[in-house]
């Protein structure tokens, strides 16, 4: 049932918390996970193309190459099947769509993100997954309530 699960990192810890849950998912149904990142490069758009905003793309690159490695490291461990991608936008649009396409069975995300504003509700990026994506998705949360 679930042979093709995605989790979403953002390379918190309520995210690495959900990659647990999604990797014993993962094991247990015999299935492989695709742990995704989204560079949120959208709220750079509105900025002057110079090369500060090149160097902060880069970074937001690198973290989620971080991130993603981490997860799929954790995989490996498990003895689970994985792959691992970056891609950049909005990341809770970037979510579904990458889901979509992909043809994933779950998604696996962390009920928290990182940011501020991610704190409200379920988390804007969880919620907007959870509010647009046609396969099920699996909310996690941290060990504790967020932060």
């Amino acid at each position: 049932m679930f042979e093709r699960i995605m989790i979403a990192t953002d390379g918190s810890k309520h995210s690495e918390r959900a990659a647990e849950v999604g990797i014993e998912l993962a094991r247990l149904s015999g299935g492989a996970i695709t742990v995704v990142y989204v560079a949120d490069t959208g709220r750079l758009s509105h900025l002057p193309e110079d090369m500060a905003l090149v160097s902060i793309r880069d970074l937001l690159v690198k973290e989620g190459e971080e991130a993603t490695g981490f997860i799929e490291e954790m995989a490996k461990r498990a003895g689970v099947t994985s792959a691992k991608k970056v891609i950049e936008g909005n990341p809770g649009e970037e979510l579904v769509r990458f889901a979509d396409e992909a043809g994933v069975d779950a998604i696996v995300i962390g009920s928290c993100g990182r940011s501020g504003l991610e704190k409200f509700l379920l988390g804007s990026v969880a919620e907007k997954v959870v509010r647009t994506s046609t396969v099920p998705v699996i909310t996690v949360p941290g060990e504790k309530v967020c932060d």
